[in-house]
């Protein structure tokens, strides 16, 4: 009986062991505690890699047409009373012949008082087309204001170093926008040692003007064809009145033949400067005709500036002899 009991405790011990065991929470398992995501302060941002690219092939350059030189000016000589086509080519040193070419239609027997004359230069130039390279002048720069119009009014000073008299004297302008002109002298004949201001003008210029200049035209005169062209002309009790606004100046005097001389024509030309030796204005005063050798003649008109105040005033006289016509 008791061996009984023994086994009976013996088997409710095991059931009590297994049923404690089938019980009992399984093993939790070990749990990673949450890693804190860290905060960053800035984004990052992968780094861009250029994408290759081709290299640009370089235009080419494009070429600029180099500076177009003005053809050059033809020296016209205007018909006055009494010229012959023989005598004009006398005086200037030309063959008739090529005085002939170079203005093909022009009548010898009726060639009118005022007809434009193209002179030729030598005799293998019978267009009349100045010698490529003049004398050697100090060209001043050229001093231009614009005009009412809306072109301009450009003068040029021009200074005859020596070592002989030039005439003819002409200058090339050339504007930014690309117009140019030739700048004409008011009187013919520009002696050694002695300055004229040359006259340009433009139909179309900017608000303010500036010009290049290069000379164009300077002819050596020799000293027996200048006395025979240009007689000694003296200007007597010379007056100048620079206006108060100095804007403008009354020129007058009085003319004489030097020689018992006929002369085609008689001019005077006043050039005014500002006070910084610029040309501001230029004018030429024409004589009427005849003009009696040996005997003084009044002269009296007005240069205006073109813009600036008038500080001086340079004056000019020149004669052209009346050439007795040759026999062919």
């Amino acid at each position: 009986m008791r061996q009984r009991l023994l086994v009976l405790c013996g088997l409710m011990l095991a059931a009590l062991w297994l049923a404690a065991c089938g019980n009992a929470a399984p093993p939790s398992a070990a749990t990673t505690p949450p890693q804190a995501t860290p905060t960053r302060g800035w984004t990052l941002t992968p780094y861009a890699t250029p994408s290759p690219t081709a290299t640009p092939t370089p235009l080419p350059s494009p070429t600029l047409p180099a500076a177009a030189h003005p053809s050059p000016t033809p020296w016209v000589y205007t018909v006055a009373k009494g010229d012959t086509l023989l005598g004009i080519a006398l005086r200037f040193g030309v063959s008739l012949k090529a005085l002939e070419e170079a203005n093909p239609g022009v009548d010898p027997q009726a060639m009118a008082v005022g007809t434009r004359l193209i002179i030729p230069v030598n005799a293998e130039n019978p267009a009349g087309l100045p010698t490529p390279t003049p004398l050697p002048m100090a060209v001043g720069a050229p001093f231009c204001e614009p005009a009412a119009d809306g072109g301009a009014v450009c003068l040029v000073e021009v200074h005859n170093p020596g070592p002989q008299a030039v005439e003819a004297v002409a200058a090339w302008l050339t504007l930014p926008n690309g117009q140019a002109t030739t700048a004409e002298a008011l009187l013919n004949l520009l002696p050694k040692d002695s300055s004229t201001v040359l006259v340009a003008r433009f139909t179309q210029a900017p608000p303010q003007p500036r010009a290049a200049v290069r000379l164009l035209r300077a002819l050596a005169v020799p000293t027996k064809a200048q006395a025979q062209r240009y007689p000694p002309l003296k200007v007597q009790n010379l007056h100048t009145a620079i206006a108060s606004n100095k804007r403008a100046v009354q020129v007058s005097g009085s003319l004489r033949l030097q020689k018992n001389t006929a002369v085609q024509a008689v001019w005077v030309v006043a050039a005014a400067y500002d006070a910084e030796g610029h040309p501001v204005g230029v004018r030429r005063w024409e004589a009427p005709l005849p003009f009696p050798p040996g005997k003084p003649q009044p002269f009296a008109f007005t240069v205006y500036s073109i813009g600036p105040p008038i500080a001086r005033v340079v004056v000019h006289a020149e004669a052209h002899a009346l050439l007795p016509t040759p026999t062919p």
